[in-house]
C-alpha cells in the first residue's frame, strides 16, 4: 500500500508540475524582468555619471591647454611690447634699429654731404659704428 501511495502522489506530482509551472512562471518571470529592468536602469544612470565625469576632465583639461596658451601669448605679447618700448627714443618717435646697434646709411644717401654728416653725428651721440651699406 506505501508503495501505491508513492506511485499515486508521483503521478499526482508529475500531472499537477507543468500546471504549477504554467500557473507561477509569468509571475516568475514578470518579477525577474522588474527586477532585471532596475540593474539595467541603475547600470545606465552609472555609464551617464562616468560619461559626464569624463566630459568634465576633458573640459578641465581643454582649459588648462587654454590657460596655458593664453599664459604663452600673453608673455609674448609683453615682450613684445618692451621691445617695442624699448625702440622708443627720447621723443617717443619710433626707432627702426635696437639700441647699440650700427648706424646704417646707404651709399647713395652718403653722397649727400649733409646726410652723412647727420648719420655721422649721430652714430658718435650714441657711441656706435656708421656703416655705408649697398644701395637697395
Amino acid at each position: 500500500m506505501a508503495d501505491d501511495n508513492d506511485k499515486q502522489a508521483a503521478a499526482l506530482i508529475a500531472a499537477l508540475a507543468p500546471k504549477i509551472a504554467e500557473a507561477i512562471i509569468p509571475q516568475l518571470s514578470e518579477q525577474v524582468e522588474t527586477q532585471v529592468k532596475g540593474l539595467k536602469d541603475k547600470n545606465d544612470e552609472l555609464l551617464d555619471k562616468l560619461a559626464n565625469m569624463k566630459k568634465d576632465a576633458e573640459i578641465e583639461e581643454a582649459g588648462k591647454a587654454s590657460a596655458a596658451l593664453a599664459a604663452k601669448t600673453k608673455a609674448l605679447i609683453d615682450a613684445a611690447d618692451k621691445q617695442r618700448i624699448a625702440r622708443l627714443d627720447g621723443d617717443n618717435m619710433y626707432q627702426g634699429r635696437k639700441a647699440g646697434d650700427a648706424i646704417k646709411i646707404s651709399r647713395s644717401d652718403a653722397r649727400s654731404v649733409a646726410a652723412y654728416r647727420d648719420a655721422k653725428a649721430l652714430a658718435e651721440k650714441e657711441g656706435v659704428p656708421l656703416e655705408i651699406v649697398a644701395d637697395e
